[in-house]
């Protein structure tokens, strides 16, 4: 039997916050003060998480293109409680949307703790490239 979640559809931290700070005292409000160490500690075990999470959706969706070893009545139904049969997701579309949703919050948890911690891979890319080109331009970067 399916029962969504009750907060389905919603962001897993919404008005989580974390501080990074290098005192004991919290802030007041919902969320996390850890010391930075502790902070980068937790967003390599978080994008860990998300890469293992990565690769069991893999896993996940080829499981729901699974077929049955024979065309008969026996093999298509269990085929289809494991799959689904266009109405229902199956078995194994549950366990993809579930591990889809766990990717999910841990690449929110990686993005809420970067942020933290001030870090922006896709601006650090950016500013690298930018760098590697700067030499090539006769301009320059400003222009």
């Amino acid at each position: 039997m399916d029962q969504p979640a009750a907060d389905a559809g919603k962001n897993w931290l919404p008005d989580f916050a974390f501080t990074i700070a290098d005192t004991r005292a919290a802030p007041p409000g919902p969320g996390f003060t850890m010391s930075r160490d502790d902070a980068r500690s937790m967003l390599n075990l978080a994008k860990q998480a998300r890469e293992q999470f990565n690769e069991m959706r893999q896993i996940a969706n080829s499981l729901t293109r699974l077929a049955p070893p024979a065309d008969e009545f026996a093999s298509n139904s269990y085929n289809s409680n494991l799959v689904g049969d266009g109405q229902s997701t199956g078995a194994f579309g549950a366990g993809l949307a579930n591990v889809e949703r766990m990717h999910r919050y841990a690449d929110e948890l990686v993005r809420k703790l970067e942020k933290a911690l001030g870090i922006t891979e896709s601006s650090d890319e950016a500013a690298a490239k930018d760098v590697k080109t700067a030499g090539t331009r006769p301009e320059g970067l400003a222009g």
